[in-house]
């Protein structure tokens, strides 16, 4: 059987978006959950002995999905904090003094059915 008019480069092309588009609506679905389970302290002023200047909530703000342009790798990636809100990977993984609370492995072990659905049928 011989296909008409085939142009691999625009074809290929198009896969590739397809699926960069479904890996980023996986992430964005990921990174509602992750909001939804990370865990919110309260308000601390700065100058109260602790560390200087919190504000509750700040850690779920900073939870976001980037969409790397030109990647040959291809990859979505969801990060939490920045460098004002510094220590999620010390919420995430905990410290000596601190028990863990996961929530970015906990989001991403409860999406992964849907995440299936989303890459197999883009539902």
């Amino acid at each position: 059987m011989r296909v008409a008019n085939w142009n691999p480069v625009k074809t290929d092309a198009r896969i590739i978006h397809a699926s960069m588009d479904r890996l980023e609506k996986v992430g964005e679905l990921i990174a509602a959950e992750a909001r939804a389970r990370v865990p919110v302290g309260q308000d601390v002023k700065a100058g109260s002995g602790k560390w200087s200047g919190r504000k509750a909530g700040a850690l779920k703000e900073t939870i976001r999905v980037t969409r790397l342009k030109d990647d040959a790798r291809r990859n979505i990636r969801i990060y939490a904090g920045n460098r004002e809100v510094y220590y999620a990977r010390f919420v995430e993984r905990g410290t000596v003094k601190m028990q863990a609370r996961q929530f970015l492995k906990k989001a991403l072990n409860a999406c992964k059915a849907r995440a299936k659905m989303i890459l197999l049928n883009g539902v």
